[in-house]
């Protein structure tokens, strides 16, 4: 396979439903990601609100040269609860975007994506508007900490808590703050 030349963002959209779906079904997505089976039904309720605006999250298809390959997602972290508890100063909390990725083409994984597609969506459409940008890894997601270390994100906190299924998981809470000459 040629190397990725290009990494593209498009909007969610409502069209996307059914590529979601199949990718939050892939046991690689589902490790850290989805967690559990879903129906098609379950994804549109989930991202719906996303595409239309509903709640405060950008959802993103990543494009590697014109392939759809990827998901990523953006909030701004002031006035989104979830990031209340994360013992964040004020000034983190008002300057600061969070930011959810996962690569869905399982034949894209270990080819170093992961880091080329947060640096082209930090660069593109977090730095024009946030000071920081903030990630809550599970701990066990060795491959997602170590590209977050490499993109020079650094770890705040530990935080113990539940996961979508009420199991109990540790998130290594990592803020990555906006160079002044960049």
């Amino acid at each position: 396979m040629t190397p990725v030349s290009k990494i593209t963002f498009r909007s969610l959209a409502l069209s996307d439903i059914p590529l979601m779906h199949h990718w939050f079904n892939l046991p690689h997505v589902r490790k850290f990601y989805s967690l559990r089976s879903w129906t098609e039904e379950e994804v549109l309720e989930k991202f719906k609100p996303y595409i239309l605006g509903e709640k405060p999250i950008s959802g993103f298809i990543v494009l590697a040269d014109k392939n759809q390959i990827a998901y990523i997602q953006t909030c701004k972290i002031a006035g989104y609860r979830s990031w209340g508890n994360q013992n964040l100063s004020e000034e983190i909390i008002k300057n600061s975007a969070g930011l959810d990725i996962f690569i869905g083409e399982k034949s894209m994984i270990g080819k170093g994506l992961g880091g080329k597609i947060m640096q082209e969506f930090i660069e593109n459409k977090i730095r024009p508007e946030f000071q920081y940008c903030v990630v809550d890894p599970d701990i066990k997601n060795t491959a997602a900490i170590r590209c977050y270390e490499k993109l020079h994100f650094k770890e705040h906190t530990l935080t113990e808590t539940v996961d979508a299924l009420d199991q109990p998981v540790t998130l290594k809470l990592m803020i990555l703050k906006r160079r002044h000459n960049s």
